[in-house]
């Protein structure tokens, strides 16, 4: 950059304050690799902790707003307060802490991938949501207009940060069907629009929304406020969508009434990295674009034009990954090229944060391309045509399960009655923090779900708890199957 550019970035960059939030949503697990409905449970023993760790207290208060469950008990959420750029990752080092300390006094693991590879069907899915704020130290908050700018640029650069960022290969029973399977089989991360600005009616707005795959209705009394112009990328307000802006500078239905503080962009599209150092840069790409988005509004006057090829692209993202190949007006290139062109874009804003890229991610490498694949095997498919069917099942050894955390044996000869249901077993890779970085190995049976335990002498004990599955083995004897006669699991 010739020298009285970058003087003029560099004075620019002193005049503007920059915050990111980051939400992550993560998996307990057991050490066996399976889901774990557990998540109350470990934010209650994440509040006892911090009532006996200060330390810990003290650095949480500084840098975590908080732990939310999710629709699926066995997902949990750190909200990260909004910090500069450079606390950024200490701030999401600091929420995957907790909750990786809670989970462990309860014996459970903390999975990083957005799916899991086997159980995922396609529910529950994680992911990583970036809040960007930027403003004139001068202002108190951004604008309807900065808000427009910045959520443009994002959205055009949004098929390029999902090639990028592209991290969930497989799910549903270890099928491999898209580099994002998150976003391939959500029912909420739908594409958004390019925004406008639009002058807010004053009548009773009736919007509908989607919440949680549900169709859902609002009825809105909007009071006046100090912005004339609202950002409309939803014509609904839709907040449950891939990027959108926030706050009440936007018409999401729910910020109408918010500080006009929290007037933001949310980029929703990010499947979980799990190396702190490509988490770090997709955040830190995220902030440089939203800056030169801003930059080139408040300058140049520029806002990004609408895409016809933005949902085109954001397919090809989707599916390929780093291997798309995206369509412009000027004809075709290549994903890996687009993002080394983003990183070239910022690496001045960067500069000036006074930080740098830490992964691969800056020679346009991705995290998926580390991945190994995942193996499966799989026993007794015979049986996994009667997958949901009734079953009563006399053991033929003991068992040993984890249940909320908890060791309880089952002994042999107790029947088990329930529903026929696939139960796997698995290998995983952790990093030295000791999270689980992602699964590499199923091994997938057949076993019974939620089953009533009925014991040879005591007679019916109870049923096991949700998500509870008994896994079968060789020896152990089928006593009905619906209309199917008496068998030995190993005869399957």
């Amino acid at each position: 950059m010739p020298l009285i550019r970058r003087r003029r970035l560099r004075r620019f960059l002193e005049r503007i304050e920059v915050r990111v939030g980051i939400e992550e949503e993560l998996f307990l697990i057991s050490r066996r690799g399976s889901l774990v409905r557990a998540a109350d449970d470990v934010i209650m023993e994440a509040a006892e902790l911090l009532k006996s760790d200060h330390s810990l207290l003290d650095t949480c208060w500084e840098y975590v707003l908080g732990l939310d469950p999710e629709p699926n008990p066995a997902q949990i959420e750190y909200i990260t307060q909004p910090v500069p750029p450079e606390e950024a990752l200490e701030a999401c080092k600091v929420g995957r802490e907790l909750i990786r300390k809670a989970a462990s006094r309860m014996r459970l693991l903390v999975l990083l991938e957005s799916m899991h590879p086997v159980e995922s069907d396609p529910l529950p899915i994680n992911g990583t949501h970036v809040n960007l704020a930027i403003r004139f130290k001068d202002k108190p908050y951004m604008t309807p207009s900065q808000v427009c700018a910045v959520y443009n640029y994002l959205w055009y650069h949004l098929p390029t940060l999902i090639a990028a960022t592209a991290n969930t290969p497989y799910c549903c029973g270890g099928r491999n069907l898209a580099a994002s399977c998150r976003l391939l089989k959500s029912r909420v991360l739908k594409p958004n629009r390019h925004a406008r600005l639009e002058r807010p009616p004053k009548r009773p707005t009736l919007t509908q929304t989607q919440y949680y795959g549900r169709l859902r209705y609002k009825l809105r009394l909007r009071k006046d406020t100090e912005f004339e112009e609202r950002v409309v990328a939803h014509p609904n307000g839709k907040r449950l969508v891939d990027i959108t802006p926030r706050g009440p500078a936007s018409n999401v239905t729910g910020d109408e009434n918010e500080s006009p503080e929290r007037n933001r962009v949310e980029v929703r599209a990010i499947d979980n990295q799990k190396s702190l150092d490509y988490l770090h840069d997709v955040i830190l790409l995220i902030a440089g674009l939203g800056v030169h988005g801003f930059y080139l509004y408040e300058k140049e006057g520029r806002m990004s034009h609408p895409d016809e090829h933005h949902m085109e692209n954001r397919e090809r993202a989707i599916r390929s990954g780093i291997e798309a190949e995206f369509v412009r007006e000027d004809g075709i290139v290549e994903a890996r090229e687009a993002l080394l062109e983003l990183i070239g874009l910022v690496e001045e804003i960067v500069d000036e944060f006074g930080l740098s890229f830490r992964s691969q991610l800056r020679n346009g490498k991705t995290e998926l391309e580390e991945r190994p694949s995942l193996k499966v095997e799989r026993k007794f498919e015979e049986l996994a045509r009667y997958e949901g069917k009734e079953v009563v099942v006399r053991l033929g050894s003991d068992r040993v399960l984890e249940i909320n955390g908890k060791r309880v044996r089952i002994p042999e000869g107790t029947r088990l009655v329930g529903r026929l249901t696939p139960v796997a077993d698995y290998e995983y890779r952790r990093d030295r923090l000791g999270f689980v970085k992602d699964i590499v190995r199923a091994r997938i049976t057949v076993g019974v779900d939620q089953p009533v335990v009925v014991a040879e002498r005591e007679g019916v004990l109870g049923r096991l708890p949700r998500g509870v599955r008994v896994p079968l083995k060789e020896g152990d004897q089928i006593v009905q199957l619906e209309h199917v006669s008496r068998g030995i699991v190993s005869r399957w």
